[in-house]
């Protein structure tokens, strides 16, 4: 008998179905809570403009539930699209009921209903996305070989909210600080500037101190033993609101690239701190250092390295910081809500001698080391942490009922093997935030998250590596970009590229309206003799879920802004005549996994079966959008939700599973094409 998640914290799992609100998140604290309604954040509905009724009574309409008590004079009704431009008919969006405070779907946007008070005072805003059984075409920004505009050459994504929009940061090299990125939707983004620039040129302007950008980073060179602030780089942000009070905590990462091998032989980087109002160019203070590293050349396996910070909290209010990559690891420490520093102090700049005495004393409880390294997580060759939480989930059994609600269940998503060319994303769960992080585990042995040698393997749950659709009639998964014709000596704009997932990873984990989102690097394969886009990369976004055994499973296909809903087996079966292109990740490997066609059978019920390698697959769908596929090798726990199909440009279904045993991920998306 097959063993499914032997990790030794669970026995039964969670699920986040559409019916469920807000579940956690990778960087707050958990929300106190409106004052008028049951829930500020709704499920999405939908009408039926398929023609097959697929969409469900259930999910056409939605009730705003006022709390008890709750006296509300009147409502305003405004509405948006999907990109947030006002839509005048609101009627066209989605109808509402004052009498029973229904919203009913009609259209493609977002219904704002403002809660109003006897004095006509808005007390509070509830929004609704409408929209189709499918998404629409997101004409999403074009990718390019050598822009760095949009979503182009965007490198560790970090995102946040902030005034109606979602801020992205990230690495930055000579831009003068980390680059800012905004967008009203989560598909077209507009990038602002960096955050030591208050216009294009680096270090432009003063700090909000009123120093010179000089003076205010003297520190952070210094931690890097650079010459100055113009010589460092900026790399792998994570921006979070800060709990305590107005405004938004930078933790950012810098590295004085030509330190690397230099003749005393160390390769230096910190971790430090700078606050912002508003999330603006050039509006980022320096508040304090956070930790450093001085790594020894010939020895760095041994030591931790200062990169990748990622703030997490408990529900209590408790915050933490992961970071670190490579070497000996990651790692978590305790910071203080109300100053964003660390608990235990610690805060100012060391010589190398003592921050080689804290790693070489880590080990040692309650030592110096101890206190400033903090708790390990993981080992091996990985980096970038990210740490999601998730509260008051259900537990499902495999006809969908609801067997058990959990409290917060802490992920922890590492990028494994090289970020070039093998990296791919896996994680592990633990119900404390500290660990133990445990992946998958044929022997039942339990475990913390490790890596093989080159990253390739490990006990991660592999949640994405790398990739790509083909069709039935030879359509790959493609996008428009502008790319340099290499033959022909010019540039070519507005063309239709076929493209691969190539080493995914670098990614943030982020919860927002009721959506789960991981933002993350994608690259193209500089190698690959076909690739048109070289070895650049983007920033893209995909939804992931929570299935019902408690594991994450990732949309294969980029955020469209499409949301779950009741998907029937009869619409799986039915949508393409069962016609479907399927791939798995596969462990110790990094090669693109090409997809392969499989025919659905239908049973006429809740499944039925398919052939994929030469073996038979089992599928039911469940619940209100589970599914369970199995074969002798595992059984893979996921969902099926709507989706937009790169390359055929329409919209479908997309199924995405995880097996328990073998730890892998599997994907599927109807093929219009067959």
């Amino acid at each position: 008998m097959k063993k499914k998640l032997l990790c030794v914290l669970l026995a039964s799992a969670m699920a986040l179905t559409v019916a469920l609100p807000f579940a956690g998140c990778a960087k707050e604290k958990k929300e106190s809570g409106s004052a008028y309604v049951a829930s500020s954040l709704y499920p999405a509905v939908f009408f039926d403009d398929t023609g097959k009724n697929y969409v469900a009574e259930e999910d056409k309409s939605t009730v705003i539930e006022l709390k008890k008590g709750a006296k509300v004079a009147s409502y305003q009704v405004s509405a948006t699209d999907l990109y947030g431009n006002a839509v005048q008919d609101t009627d066209s969006v989605a109808v509402f009921d004052e009498e029973t405070r229904t919203v009913t779907a009609a259209g493609r946007g977002i219904l704002n209903i403002d809660l109003c008070g006897e004095d006509g005072m808005v007390l509070e805003r509830v929004s609704v996305t409408s929209q189709g059984a499918y998404p629409s075409d997101p004409s999403f920004d074009k990718l390019s070989e050598t822009a760095s505009d949009g979503v182009n050459g965007s490198h560790d994504p970090s995102i946040v909210e902030y005034d109606g929009y979602y801020y992205v940061l990230t690495t930055g090299w000579d831009t003068g600080g980390n680059q800012i990125r905004r967008s009203k939707d989560m598909i077209h983004w507009e990038k602002l500037g960096s955050t030591f620039s208050a216009d294009s040129r680096p270090y432009s302007g003063k700090a909000p101190s009123g120093k010179a950008w000089t003076a205010e980073l003297k520190e952070v060179a210094n931690a890097c033993d650079a010459p100055g602030v113009t010589d460092v780089d900026y790399w792998a942000p994570d921006i979070i609101k800060c709990p305590n009070k107005e405004g938004f905590w930078l933790y950012s990462c810098a590295v004085y690239t030509a330190d690397m091998g230099q003749n005393d032989g160390n390769d230096r980087a910190c971790i430090f701190l700078c606050y912002s109002e508003d999330l603006s160019p050039g509006s980022y203070s320096y508040v304090g250092m956070i930790f450093q590293s001085c790594l020894p050349a010939g020895n760095a396996e041994m030591y931790i390295n200062a990169i990748d910070p990622q703030i997490i909290f408990t529900p209590e209010g408790d915050m933490y910081m992961a970071y670190g990559s490579f070497h000996a690891g990651l790692f978590m420490i305790e910071m203080d809500p109300d100053t964003g520093l660390r608990k235990a102090g610690m805060n100012r700049l060391y010589s190398d001698a003592e921050v080689h005495a804290f790693n070489n004393s880590r080990e040692q409880s309650g030592s110096d080391g101890a206190k400033y390294c903090g708790v390990q997580i993981a080992s091996g060759e990985l980096e970038a942490p990210v740490v999601a939480r998730h509260d008051n989930v259900a537990i499902y059994d495999d006809d969908g009922n609801v067997t058990d609600t959990l409290s917060s269940r802490y992920y922890l998503m590492g990028s494994y093997g090289s970020l070039a060319a093998t990296y791919n994303m896996r994680y592990g769960i633990s119900d404390s935030v500290t660990g133990v992080y445990c992946g998958y585990d044929p022997t039942g042995d339990g475990g913390q998250m490790l890596t093989s040698s080159d990253g390739t393997r490990g006990n991660g749950y592999k949640f994405m590596g790398a990739y790509q659709f083909v069709y039935a009639d030879g359509t790959a998964m493609s996008a428009k970009a502008d790319y340099y014709d290499d033959a022909a000596g010019q540039n070519v704009t507005d063309a239709t590229v076929a493209y691969k997932v190539y080493a995914p990873g670098h990614n943030d984990l982020y919860t927002t309206r009721g959506v789960n989102i991981a933002t993350r690097i994608n690259r193209y394969d500089g190698n690959d003799p076909n690739s048109l886009l070289g070895g650049s990369f983007a920033l893209f976004v995909n939804q992931y879920y929570l299935n019902s055994q408690g594991m994450l499973v990732i949309n294969p296909n980029r955020y469209a802004g499409e949301r779950a809903r009741t998907v029937t087996a009869k619409e799986v079966a039915e949508i393409t005549g069962g016609n479907y292109q399927m791939l798995t990740m596969q462990d110790s490997t990094s090669a693109a996994m090409v997809s392969q066609p499989v025919q659905l059978s239908f049973n006429g019920t809740d499944g039925g079966s398919f052939f994929a390698g030469g073996e038979e697959y089992t599928w039911k769908v469940f619940g209100d959008n589970f599914i369970k596929i199995t074969c002798p090798a595992d059984d893979y726990y996921g969902v099926v939700t709507p989706a937009w199909l790169e390359g055929v440009n329409k919209g479908g279904l997309t199924i995405t599973a995880i097996g328990g045993y073998t730890g892998m991920s599997i994907y599927l998306n109807c093929d219009y094409t067959a």
